[in-house]
């Protein structure tokens, strides 16, 4: 009857082409079984990848194979150790750990893009990574060219970055100081819930983690994780034996003291004896 949308759907807009059987398809995927799929006629085109998508899948699968075990590391590799013999003050130690996440190169192209803005000096970038592989490229780069071989320090930071984005984390594993050896991680969450229920996605609370591990000379193996809400702090420690788990009790009082002198709250600390606790 006239003016009755065709059975199956509603009338198309005036002069508006209706959707392929393909596209109707692929609206629906991935629900759509694989018997339903249109097709493709003899005289379809051949699909192609852009320039930037076959350089990913050509570094990142060349340095896979053959180099499992070396690209299988995704944690990020201290060179050399954080700090020296002697104990940094607080603020030298808050800018070398942030230091050593921001500039590691996994956050290379937003920094980049902040470049482009105004917002960061070249002199920050020019210290990352992804520069430096730039400025040394000459003849080291010609050489692995020649060779045929790939450039597996790039193809590790890409999949470092990917592992970044899609875990919401950061590990780090190298020396706090000489001979010292420290496991750290950083992840950031979104606080579920929230008051009343309703938050919405521009109010949730972030929730950021903190974790390291260290097997101290005195202490043994220690393992602290440290949970920012806000500005409450919550920290947990394991001592894998009785004795260091006293011990750290007993300065619980030094680090709660230290914490409101710079101006953090200590909502709760928590220190355990843990046997399997280990760097």
């Amino acid at each position: 009857a006239a003016g009755q949308p065709p059975p199956g759907g509603a009338a198309p807009a005036d002069g508006a082409k209706p959707p392929s059987l393909a596209a109707t398809l692929l609206g629906k995927a991935p629900l759509t079984p694989s018997h339903e799929l249109p097709e493709l006629g003899a005289n379809t085109p051949q699909a192609t990848l852009s320039s930037a998508a076959r350089v990913l899948t050509n570094v990142l699968s060349t340095a896979m194979a053959g180099q499992a075990g070396q690209m299988a590391q995704l944690a990020l590799i201290g060179k050399t150790a954080l700090f020296g013999n002697a104990a940094p003050d607080t603020a030298e130690l808050a800018d070398t750990l942030r230091d050593t996440v921001s500039k590691s190169g996994l956050f290379y192209e937003s920094h980049v893009a902040e470049w482009v803005k105004g917002e960061r000096p070249l002199a920050d970038l020019m210290r990352e990574p992804q520069m430096q592989r730039l400025l040394q490229q000459g003849q080291e780069s010609v050489a692995r060219a020649a060779a045929g071989g790939p450039d597996l320090s790039a193809a590790q930071m890409i999949n470092q970055q990917l592992h970044t984005h899609e875990q919401g984390r950061v590990l780090w594993n190298g020396q706090a100081w000489p001979g010292q050896q420290m496991q750290w991680e950083v992840r950031r969450d979104a606080r579920e819930g929230g008051k009343g229920g309703g938050q919405s996605d521009a109010e949730t609370e972030p929730v950021w983690h903190s974790g390291v591990r260290f097997r101290l000379p005195l202490l043994g193996a220690v393992s602290a994780a440290v949970t920012l809400i806000g500005e409450q702090v919550h920290i947990q420690v394991q001592a894998d034996n009785a004795g260091s788990a006293d011990t750290l009790r007993a300065w619980a009082g030094q680090l709660e003291s230290a914490l409101a002198a710079a101006g953090a709250q200590l909502s709760s600390l928590r220190i355990d004896q843990d046997d399997e606790v280990a760097p």
